[in-house]
């Protein structure tokens, strides 16, 4: 397994006081694998992949084990971290703009990681450099390591930062939303671009978007968060067709289909909590149309509603347990016999 993520919990200080904004978070990526995570602006994302980069606060409180190749990250030192960012772990982040620096070249920029990370000199980091910018897709390579980000269009920045992030051969690649403000047709190229890369360097891939066509585009396995905690997690084509939690088939329903006439689009009432008022017991309670008592007073246990399939809700805890009475039954009637 290259990364597993087991029982996450991360707290920041707020005004002199702790308060926890991811619970509990739990899942696996492996080699060659694209791992979607999904939900509302708020609902602790892009603060997972920090917590996976370890790139918190100093006052921030991590729990829980993150495991890279066997080797739990959240022991690291400083130095240990330097060495493992941009080396065997990666993150292109939403804004190629405001994550590139105005003041180097892009050249220079796709070089520093070269410099960290590899005993390379000079004419090999060029050649590596060029190399990179060709195999990212860009035209010109040659030229283009000495422009400025503000010389190129959004579509190209955004394969620079790919660029940046795969000079090292990563095994885990994040990547927090990277088709935002891009349009249809250089989203679709960025999406092909990640796939082809994934395959050709058998690394593992988070995806991390509210964008539920990407999804269903590229990845193999989905987790929904919301309010910090993961409320289902099934492999993508479970999850489109059979999706158990409200919310997300809240979400599924927001989404216009081929074929299919809607007046108004499906949507959730209501917003994410905050993380210093989260309901005492089901966190989506105060926006579900499902909602039982149960579900006011106590917390959801994570259960088991298909094969990979996975789903923090009380609507399935009868169910669930109805599957394992009979299970046993038959198991008896077997031994009877």
């Amino acid at each position: 397994m290259l990364l597993q993520v087991k029982n996450v919990a991360l707290s920041l200080k707020r005004e002199g006081k702790y308060t926890k904004i991811l619970d509990d978070v739990s899942f696996q990526v492996e080699k060659g694998e694209t791992v979607g995570i999904v939900g509302e602006s708020g609902c602790g994302k892009s603060l997972t992949a920090l917590s996976i980069m370890r790139l918190l606060p100093e006052k921030a409180k991590l729990e829980g084990s993150i495991l890279l190749d066997d080797e739990n990250v959240t022991e690291f030192s400083k130095r240990r971290l330097e060495k493992v960012r941009g080396n065997q772990m990666s993150m292109i982040f939403q804004d190629p703009l405001t994550s590139l620096n105005p003041l180097h070249t892009v050249g220079r920029q796709i070089e520093e990681a070269l410099i960290l990370h590899t005993d390379s000199n000079k004419a090999e980091r060029k050649r590596r450099v060029i190399q990179l910018l060709k195999e990212v897709g860009l035209p010109r390579a040659e030229d283009l390591v000495n422009e400025y980000p503000h010389q190129l269009s959004g579509g190209m920045r955004q394969r620079i930062m790919i660029a940046i992030a795969m000079a090292c051969h990563p095994k885990l690649l994040i990547c927090d939303e990277p088709t935002t403000a891009l349009d249809v047709t250089v989203q679709a190229q960025i999406l092909d671009l990640m796939n082809h890369l994934k395959q050709i360097n058998d690394m593992g891939i988070i995806m991390i978007t509210h964008d539920l066509g990407v999804v269903a585009e590229v990845c193999d396995k989905v987790i929904v968060m919301y309010a910090g905690k993961v409320v289902e997690q099934a492999n993508v084509k479970e999850l489109f067709l059979n999706p158990k939690h409200p919310y997300t088939k809240g979400l599924l329903e927001s989404i216009p289909k081929l074929g299919k006439r809607k007046e108004k689009l499906g949507s959730i009432s209501g917003m994410v909590p905050s993380p210093d008022q989260m309901p005492s017991g089901c966190r989506f309670y105060d926006r579900c149309s499902k909602k039982m008592d149960i579900c006011k007073q106590e917390i959801p246990p994570v259960q088991e509603v298909g094969e990979d399939h996975i789903t923090a809700c009380w609507l399935f805890k009868k169910e669930v347990e109805e599957d394992d009475t009979s299970r046993s039954k038959g198991f008896e009637t077997t031994l009877h016999h």
